[in-house]
């Protein structure tokens, strides 16, 4: 950035490019912290469950197993839901990061930025909180989502009726 605190759009681009960098990390640390919650939250209660199904503490009638099964599924499609939400999120702002990185890219090869500034000028907002949609045929992770919250749904509530056997 020049000395004198002129803005220039070199400073503006370079600010935005940490900016988003941050916050692609923000969002990850976030992800995380959803994912580890819900993984805790869930196996915690399951073995809880447990020890008070073997000290017959807990009895699991066929009310008891549906409760237990709808509080794990929804347990599951409300974190999938969160998570999901944060990964699109992330993902604009990735989308965003990669538009200006190739504005940058072509700025450093011809020595100009483009004169056509409306995605450049699109590119310096705030992307994360847009509604815009994510491709996803493009990006990896959804699947990962699918075998994480299903799996653990589904590994969970057969547990569950297995114990109640």
């Amino acid at each position: 950035m020049p000395s004198n605190n002129e803005i220039t759009l070199d400073s503006l681009v370079f600010d935005e490019l940490a900016g988003k960098s941050a916050a692609i990390a923000s969002y990850d640390n976030m992800l995380w912290k959803i994912r580890t919650g819900y993984a805790a939250l869930l196996y915690g209660s399951v073995g809880i469950i447990v020890g008070l199904v073997n000290k017959s503490i807990l009895d699991l009638s066929l009310s008891t197993l549906f409760a237990l099964g709808l509080l794990i599924i929804g347990l599951s499609i409300f974190g999938a839901f969160m998570d999901l939400s944060f990964m699109e999120s992330k993902l604009r702002v990735v989308n965003y990061r990669d538009e200006l990185m190739e504005l940058a890219f072509e700025k450093a090869k011809s020595g100009n930025w483009p004169e056509e500034n409306k995605m450049l000028l699109q590119s310096l907002k705030n992307s994360g909180e847009r509604k815009e949609g994510i491709d996803w045929n493009n990006r990896t992770g959804k699947r990962g989502l699918h075998i994480y919250y299903g799996g653990t749904c589904l590994v969970c509530t057969v547990a569950i009726v297995i114990l109640a056997q």
